[in-house]
């Protein structure tokens, strides 16, 4: 079975039937082959590299495996797709108004730009607070661990 989450595109998981040489199989070769156990995979390329029983009960171990090493950690990082899509029509709307009235859009951007920092300080505390390093703070900001350190160590207490 493919496990899909909405709010990760690009990562489906699956229990992947590892082959007697110890390499993982496709889940359309799974039936034709002889197979030694499951291991959790995903379409992204992660494989876990604790294997499972060759039972259903182990394939159903490895898809729960998907979930707690690989696509809850994502999840946990991965906005939520209908806000995004509110963010990406915002944007577009902002484009349009810089075309028709740039001074209302920059009135408009200088609002969303106080609120943001605000805002973008209050989740960083609460990532910080809620136990992720720096490097998981930098990663989700598309930045360095070094760099979301020195942009916010004043802000947030370590």
């Amino acid at each position: 079975m493919t496990l899909k989450i909405a709010d990760i595109p690009g990562h489906e998981g699956f229990a992947a039937p590892v082959l007697p040489g110890g390499e993982l199989a496709r889940s359309s070769t799974a039936f034709t082959r002889t197979f030694v156990g499951y291991q959790a995979a995903c379409s992204c390329g992660w494989a876990d590299r604790r294997r499972f029983a060759a039972t259903p009960e182990g394939a159903k171990e490895a898809e729960g495996r998907w979930w707690s090493k690989h696509a809850a950690p994502l999840l946990a990082a991965a906005p939520p797709s209908w806000l995004v899509i509110k963010s990406n029509l915002l944007c577009e709307q902002i484009v349009n108004l810089t075309a028709d009235r740039p001074l209302a859009a920059l009135t408009l951007l200088s609002q969303v730009e106080s609120w943001q920092r605000t805002l973008l300080d209050q989740a960083v505390a609460a990532a910080r607070e809620g136990g992720a390093s720096w490097a998981d703070v930098g990663e989700a900001m598309g930045i360095t661990k070094q760099a979301a350190h020195e942009r916010f160590r004043a802000q947030v207490a370590t």
